[in-house]
């Protein structure tokens, strides 16, 4: 069994006649049996409400792009991410229904927190393979809900949610108290406990919605919610004993400390119990870089295989919320109010090449057997003379490659993985 998993997708328009990479890129996702990649945006015909929050930008394009990012071959998507509920409930509606179209398997998101658990199935001459998608990276709002007696469930996306507590000394833990008492910032959360309405944690102080923890050692420590693991916990064994092989792709943008680049406790965690569960592979997207890789019994985790495809600086609409966030005219289009935002483009994600790198990783399976992982580097058109290309996936040129192959190894150095470079691939030493 060959398994291919690459990065989030955000397609803001159709791929120009210049594009020359996209035959390369196929070839090499062709020679797997399963084909993934992360939908990170909303397929609409700008006739679907926006929410009041979004991922960071209101995403949505025409479901006529999803012909384009098929070219590539995929035959699954997962569509758990930040984005999934830009546009609201109807959002998530129209982007499955275009799928459902196309007659692709999608997975992490769906009219009730049962269907956005469920995972997608392929079936290939090698055997089913069961993929589960989940983020932790949304607003509580777009998380998926069961129903109620007559109460009807909730549609929305499959959350992984988390806690986090900062540890701090008593001198620090002694002017966090000072601080609530001076802004009696605690005032309404300690009347909800009074009322019993906000349970108290033992040993926890809030200042506002953070949670801080009396501690010789200084941090941060978090970890993935009970209820949420206990879900993906029966998720992933049903799908095991349907499927021959069950892959997890999460999403999220939490981080241990100050980069981008070092996954969160929580999700250390969570991946691990996700191959203890019986996954033969977790591979994760969101903050848009590249992240280490673990090999745990055996299994790979990729922490961030980073993007695939990044259009995010070419949204033809906004809703007016985007430009009153900023205090940009509303009568600006959607490429002027970016203009602004960004200060003439010179600062925010699409300004650094760091977030123009992916990896595609080739997962080849004998039995329940690791026999071999290959890495494809790929650039996303950062520094391509022809701006109309900016986005689209690359095979990497050999200097990327070799920048490729040494931040991984500095990257999964603590985990005690090791990566060698053959040719323009990169393969993990099992």
């Amino acid at each position: 069994m060959k398994i291919c998993i690459t990065g989030d997708s955000i397609l803001m328009e159709n791929m120009p006649e210049s594009y020359r990479g996209l035959a390369p890129i196929r070839d090499y996702i062709a020679q797997a049996d399963v084909r993934i990649n992360n939908m990170e945006m909303v397929l609409s015909n700008y006739d679907r409400f926006a929410s009041t929050y979004c991922g960071g930008l209101w995403l949505t394009a025409e479901p006529a792009v999803l012909d384009d990012i098929l070219k590539y071959g995929f035959n699954c998507f997962g569509f758990a991410n930040n984005h999934t509920m830009d546009y609201s409930y109807g959002g998530v509606e129209s982007t499955l229904e275009a799928l459902k179209a196309k007659n692709m398997p999608v997975c992490g998101a769906g009219m009730s927190l049962a269907e956005a658990t469920a995972p997608a199935m392929v079936d290939t001459k090698e055997g089913k393979v069961a993929v589960l998608s989940i983020t932790s990276t949304c607003d509580d709002a777009a998380r998926a809900g069961d129903p109620g007696h007559m109460i009807p469930a909730r549609p929305g996306l499959n959350m992984l949610r988390h806690s986090e507590t900062f540890l701090v000394n008593a001198d620090h833990m002694k002017a966090l108290e000072e601080i609530a008492d001076a802004t009696h910032i605690n005032g309404r959360i300690n009347n909800s406990k009074r009322g019993g309405y906000t349970v108290s944690k033992p040993g926890i102080f809030n200042l506002g919605t953070a949670e801080f923890k009396l501690s010789e050692v200084e941090g941060k420590s978090s970890a993935p919610h009970p209820q949420d693991m206990e879900r993906m916990r029966l998720a992933v064994e049903a799908a095991k004993k349907d499927a021959e092989y069950v892959v997890v792709c999460f999403h999220s943008h939490e981080i241990k400390g100050e980069l981008d680049e070092e996954p969160d406790y929580f999700i250390e965690e969570f991946a691990r119990k996700c191959i203890d569960w019986g996954a033969c592979a977790v591979v994760g997207s969101g903050t848009h870089q590249i992240k280490a890789i673990e090999m745990y019994k055996g299994k790979p985790i990729f922490y961030s295989i980073a993007n695939f495809i990044f259009q995010s600086e070419k949204p033809k609409q906004f809703p007016p919320d985007y430009h009153d966030r900023y205090g940009i005219d509303r009568s600006l289009t959607a490429q002027e109010a970016m203009y602004i935002r960004s200060d003439g483009g010179k600062r925010g994600l699409e300004t650094e090449f760091k977030n123009y790198k992916g990896l595609m990783p080739l997962l080849e399976f004998e039995g329940d057997t690791v026999k071999k992982i290959t890495i494809k580097p790929v650039e996303l058109g950062f520094y391509h003379e022809d701006k109309s290309v900016k986005g689209l996936p690359h095979n990497a040129n050999d200097a990327v490659t070799q920048e490729v192959l040494e931040t991984l190894q500095n990257l999964s150095a603590e985990y005690g993985t090791k990566l060698v470079r053959n040719g323009d691939l990169i393969e993990i030493v099992l």
